[in-house]
């Protein structure tokens, strides 16, 4: 009886071991997201709040210009699909209102309402193609700072 546990305890670790070595050398295939470039998407017009914004649940930096949001850095997205910097991840990005924008969030596949708070925070809302998605963008660098507080004080009714 002795003998078996013996055994038993010997096959168990060497089965974990290999589990444990085989995940570490397993690796998720990574594929290009599918986006287009920054030179597939022309500019449309300036707007106060172009800039570098992060995003809060990525903590990742995105470019807003002119109509369009570009990924500065990578990250991936659904574990496989590789967003790569200059790959544009909202298209078709306006303003509707003071501090109202729309847009069209292609990762998520879906439209977007951003809406700018008195905080200076634009918190996002996008209806893609896996359900309801809300996340904030938080400004790091401004364009024109001077664009971006004439629009906050608007907002604010001042």
């Amino acid at each position: 009886m002795l003998k078996r546990l013996t055994i038993l305890i010997l096959l168990s670790s060497a089965v974990m071991a290999a589990n444990q070595s085989l995940a570490q050398t397993m690796q998720v295939p990574e594929v290009g997201a599918f986006l287009p470039s920054i030179v597939d998407v022309k500019p449309g017009e300036t707007l106060p709040i172009d800039g570098l914004w992060s995003i809060s649940s990525l903590d990742k930096v995105v470019r807003i210009d002119r109509g369009r949001i570009y990924a500065i850095e990578g990250w991936n997205h659904l574990v496989i699909f590789k967003i790569k910097p200059g790959m544009v991840v909202i298209k078709q990005f306006k303003q509707e209102a003071p501090g109202i924008y729309t847009g069209q969030d292609l990762p998520l596949q879906g439209p977007l309402k951003a809406t700018l708070t008195g905080d200076r925070i634009l918190d996002v809302n996008v209806a893609g193609a896996m359900g309801e998605v809300r996340y904030q963008l938080i400004p790091q660098q401004l364009d024109d700072q001077s664009a971006f507080n004439e629009l906050i004080k608007e907002i604010r009714g001042g």
